[in-house]
C-alpha cells in the first residue's frame, strides 16, 4: 500500500511547537491510510489525535481525504482537525478537560 508522502507547510512548526509547550507529541504522518498526523498524549494513557491542514490554502485544500473522514468517523471524540497552533492547543485542552 502506498502511503502520502507530503505533509501541510505548518506540521512541523505546530509539531515543534507543542513539544516545546511540553506536550508529549508522535508523529505519525508516514502512517498513511488516513490516520492523522500527530498523536498526543493529554494524561497518561489518554491521546488525541490531530489533523493539521494548511490553513494558508483554500478551504477545498483543507478538506479530508475518503480515509481521514473513515478514521474522523470512527475516533471523533479523540480526533481533530486544527489549522494552526492555537487551534491544536484549544483542542488539546479541551480534550484534556473532557477526560
Amino acid at each position: 500500500m502506498r502511503h502520502a508522502k507530503r505533509v501541510d507547510a505548518n506540521h512541523a512548526s505546530i509539531r515543534d511547537a507543542l513539544r516545546l509547550a511540553g506536550w508529549v507529541v508522535h508523529d505519525l504522518s508516514g502512517a498513511g491510510g488516513g490516520i492523522p498526523d500527530l498523536i498526543v498524549a493529554i494524561a497518561p494513557g489518554l491521546p488525541h489525535f490531530l489533523e493539521i491542514k494548511d490553513g494558508d490554502k483554500p478551504l477545498s485544500a483543507q478538506k479530508l481525504t475518503k480515509a481521514q473522514e473513515q478514521w474522523h468517523s470512527m475516533c471523533w471524540q479523540t480526533t481533530s482537525k486544527v489549522r494552526s497552533l492555537d487551534e491544536a492547543v484549544a483542542a488539546l485542552e479541551w480534550a484534556k478537560g473532557r477526560q
